[in-house]
């Protein structure tokens, strides 16, 4: 089965693996990473007007945050995984190639897909490579945090470990609601936390 978990490492695969997995009891076999140039040009500080024009610095500016999703993945979820490079018409070769040396420098397998502009035959070697994973590269599946954890140190270790922050702050009224939930016996329970859809 493939599901589509979605938007980046800290949002929906966060709370598919932390949540969902928890709770149907699934044990994911690999992780595909999508990455495009333009978003991480727009990552290194490009304007959107500007993201059709060949720029490398600004993409390995952006690279950081594609190797923080790759890091959350594999360090905290303990799962294999591959990045594939969604190509788009303005991309250059340059930049493509850019992206792929720089992971692999950093022992990120990386694959490009062009599915956007040659269907399903565009896909066959990401899709040669998620098998590979699954049948080869057995991770070591393990949650962000334990279900015995307090609902403060639930969301202290989703942000520390997922989102790379230094810890929380909960507010009087914050701290209210999380006795209450206690009290309740709901903190046992997975926890969902919402952030924006911006970078880490």
């Amino acid at each position: 089965t493939v599901t589509e978990a979605g938007f980046g490492a800290d949002l929906g695969a966060e709370k598919f693996l932390d949540i969902k997995c928890r709770m149907a009891g699934l044990t994911p076999d690999a992780v595909v990473m999508v990455a495009t140039v333009r978003a991480l040009k727009m990552h290194g500080g490009l304007a959107k007007t500007e993201l059709g024009t060949e720029n490398l610095d600004a993409l390995e500016k952006g690279l950081p945050n594609l190797l923080r999703h790759v890091s959350n993945i594999r360090d905290v979820y303990k799962l294999p995984s591959v990045v594939a490079v969604n190509r788009f018409p303005t991309d250059t070769d340059a930049e493509i190639d850019f992206i792929i040396q720089k992971c692999r420098e950093l022992g990120v397998n990386t694959v490009l897909s062009t599915v956007w502009a040659d269907g399903g035959k565009g896909g066959e070697e990401l899709a040669r490579e998620v098998v590979r994973l699954c049948e080869e590269e057995k991770g070591d599946f393990t949650f962000s945090y334990d279900l015995d954890c307090s609902i403060e140190e639930k969301i202290e270790a989703v942000v520390k470990k997922v989102y790379g922050g230094d810890g929380v702050v909960l507010m009087p009224g914050a701290k209210k609601q999380v006795e209450m939930l206690t009290k309740l016996g709901y903190d046992k329970l997975p926890i969902c936390v919402a952030k924006t859809q911006y970078s880490f």
